[in-house]
């Protein structure tokens, strides 16, 4: 007898001979059946479509199984589907057999599990449309099937460069949008990838005219032995040439790459910037804004770690063991269906899943930036515009099952380049999520201007978990994204916006409220970078959160999201002067080599509790210094704690006068009982400069969770205000 997975069970149904897809298409709740003897679906097969394409794929799975077990075999069915559209699913079976009466403990072989999708129609895929006709299945069960492509063997084949062409062209003729936006932009050096037939290797130019290039972003890797850059002792040779066989895996490949896809320069950060020239090498970092922005494609290497190994070769994705394709018949005038049978069970893949190059502090602007993206990870190719997001499998198609499964950077560049671009962007991600936190398009309260910090703001928490090799690099590898977003708030109702170290003026008191995230399980925490020794002197203030290294993020803005009534920041801190020492003097969005601001608000004296647990082990057992869990509190005056975070716990020093600066408070001014919310920072005298303070973290103090009448921060009651200057 079938087991329905629902809510509810179905009294209409005939356990002994009723198809299982009478109810699984009456009933949108189901989602998926238990123990479904075989013999049902045989049974009902010449008049079930369902039942019949059942029947098939698991004739394509496990040939004979259908007939050798009619009597004894049981069928198990879940589906994943999309939240953004309700129609589309991925079906997933698992067969398995019932034990035969009388007999105990018998060996039944082990299960076998697989999922399938619909073989797209086009590289593009197709949009797929609902009639409303619940009697009659587009596809499955009244429901469309989730789409893919069938996944090349090798991303160097002509079919796997076919596949890129056809993406890369249908784009540059249909959108508009994705086309560089300054097509006079040249960069100051470009390769030009030579002959495909050899007779010309690749070598350096400098372009006099603006012409279409391609940009490489990748990871260098660890081993960077014997990998060759462009130095001012080989500057000159390289405009002759660059044999293409002394070149690492990695740059090979990708100028075979542009050598298939027709594209005859190809910027690469290695060779087209001279590395021992430091001065030199700032300038040109700066520039990589304009010069990704203005790629005609950037080849984006997801996969592998190390530029020593190859970009293009077999794709996992791409093995006969991995896609099975299954052309299946209809009966009477149902459209036949290509089916892609794929083992095991349906596992989406997870934002959280970081490529290689999302760990890579450099390579998020080289992800926002460019309008169109060529990614390989050695599953799959995956093509990401300003308009559209497509891969190989199909699990970056719109709409995914279930949601946030992928990255889609180019619909957030898209967010905040719409000023500068060619024409609107077109796009077709039906239903798709705003980047990967929905939460931002749920801000009921959130105002339009408003808008580009908060994307500023989820780019930094991105940003944070990123790894950097030199420490300094952590505001030059984003400043490209500072100056995007602030173009951005210049064409809108920002007429001037100043840039304080991965902080924005205008939004100073929210954007200080940055916080340390306690590191998950398991988690590796970033690489923070090693200090030059030119570099010794730089100091990157503490009111920065690149001055700690570690993932941050922002919780100030929950009552935007979470509140019935519309918050109000009261009691916000006066920024009274702000002043950042840049690493280059015309570009106020380069690296600061010192900095401080100076704020008036409630200034209040504490003292720091820091507790130490330790987890609960058997006697005798060793704890580690990753174990231990750290609580910190700061007690005010009349004895009232306040749970607070610190950038550095293991920093913490008892001795050290502590004090807290009200940054903001959350009220509603239509229902008291919501809030007040006041946020602050801990500060400790500087041993940088005489008479500065240093920030040493940040608090909360939550009414509602304090669970008191009052309606101010205790910290703060009977307090003075002060004006205190923070480095």
């Amino acid at each position: 007898m079938p087991n329905m997975s629902s809510n509810s069970s179905d009294p209409d149904a005939d356990p002994d001979q009723t198809c299982p897809h009478v109810v699984l298409r009456k009933r949108a709740d189901y989602i998926g059946i238990e123990n479904t003897p075989i013999a049902i679906f045989l049974i009902n097969a010449s008049i079930c479509l369902d039942c019949n394409l059942v029947l098939q794929v698991i004739e394509a799975v496990k040939p004979g199984w259908v007939k050798k077990n009619a009597y004894l075999g049981l069928v198990d069915y879940q589906r994943a589907k999309s939240e953004d559209d309700w129609f589309t699913i991925v079906p997933q079976f698992t067969l398995h057999l019932q034990q035969p009466e009388g007999t105990e403990d018998v060996d039944l072989g082990q299960h076998t599990t697989f999922h399938f999708l619909k073989r797209a129609a086009t590289a593009r895929y197709e949009a797929q449309f609902f009639d409303f006709h619940f009697d009659k299945s587009p596809e499955y069960t009244g429901k469309f099937l989730a789409q893919s492509l069938e996944v090349t063997h090798d991303s160097g084949s002509p079919a796997a460069f076919e596949r890129a062409r056809h993406w890369l062209s249908c784009c540059d003729e249909h959108d508009g949008a994705c086309k560089p936006p300054n097509p006079d932009y040249k960069p100051r050096r470009l390769i030009n990838v030579g002959s495909s037939d050899g007779t010309r290797e690749p070598f350096l130019f400098e372009p006099v005219e603006p012409g279409r290039y391609a940009c490489l972003s990748y990871c260098w890797g660890k081993d960077l032995d014997q990998v060759l850059t462009t130095t001012t002792h080989n500057l000159e040779s390289h405009y002759q040439a660059i044999e293409l066989n002394t070149l690492p895996l990695a740059l090979q490949d990708a100028i075979t790459v542009c050598r298939n896809l027709g594209i005859p320069n190809l910027w690469v950060d290695s060779l087209c910037i001279v590395q021992d020239d430091r001065i030199a090498w700032l300038h040109d970092a700066s520039s990589m804004h304009d010069i990704y922005l203005n790629s005609y494609l950037t080849i984006s290497v997801m996969e592998p770690n190390s530029c020593k190994m190859g970009i293009l070769g077999k794709q996992r994705f791409g093995d006969p063991t991995w896609q099975q394709l299954l052309c299946t018949t209809r009966p009477d005038t149902a459209p036949p269906l290509d089916l892609l049978i794929r083992p095991g069970k349906f596992y989406p893949r997870s934002y959280r899943d970081r490529s290689s190059l999302d760990t890579r502090g450099w390579c998020l602007q080289e992800s926002v930036l460019p309008n169109r993206r060529l990614c390989y990870d050695g599953n799959e190719m995956i093509w990401e515009c300003l308009c559209r997001q497509l891969c190989e499998c199909g699990h970056a198609v719109a709409p995914q099952v279930p949601r946030h499964t992928t990255l889609d950077y180019g619909k957030l560049g898209a967010s905040i380049k719409t000023e500068i671009l060619k024409t609107k962007v077109q796009s077709e991600r039906q239903g798709y999520p705003e980047w990967h936190r929905s939460s931002l398009g749920s801000r009921l309260w959130l105002e339009t201007h408003q808008a580009p910090y908060q994307r500023w703001r989820d780019l930094v928490s991105d940003y944070s978990h990123r790894s950097l090799t030199k420490k300094h690099d952590r505001l030059r590898a984003i400043s490209g994204l500072a100056k995007m977003v602030g173009n951005h708030m210049r064409q809108g109702s920002e007429a001037a916006v100043e840039y304080l170290a991965g902080l924005w003026k205008k939004e100073l008191p929210f954007d200080l409220s940055w916080e340390v995230e306690p590191p998950d399980e398991g988690a590796e925490i970033p690489e923070s970078g090693t200090v030059n020794a030119n570099e010794a002197a730089y100091y990157i203030p503490t009111w920065s959160w690149a001055s700690v290294g570690r993932p941050v993020t922002y919780r100030f803005d929950l009552p935007l999201e979470i509140w019935k009534y519309e918050p109000v920041a009261v009691d916000q801190c006066i920024v009274e002067r702000v002043h950042c020492q840049h690493e280059l003097l015309e570009d106020p969005m380069s690296a600061v080599t010192d900095g401080s601001i100076v704020l008036t608000s409630a200034f209040a004296p504490v003292k720091l509790i820091h507790l130490e647990e330790l987890p609960e082990k058997q006697k005798g057992q060793v704890s580690y210094e990753d174990e231990v869990r750290h609580y910190t509190f700061v007690q005010c005056s009349d004895g009232q704690k306040v749970s607070v975070t610190l950038d550095k716990p293991e920093v913490h020093n008892p001795d050290e006068s502590y004090y807290c600066l009200r940054l903001f408070s959350w009220v509603s001014e239509r229902n008291q009982r919501m809030g007040p919310e006041t946020w602050f920072l801990i500060l400790v005298p500087s041993t940088h400069k005489p008479g500065a303070f240093e920030r040493r973290g940040v608090g909360l103090w939550d009414r509602l969770l304090a669970g008191t009448d009052s309606r101010s921060c205790p910290i703060f009651e009977g307090g003075e205000t002060a004006t205190v200057e923070i480095v």
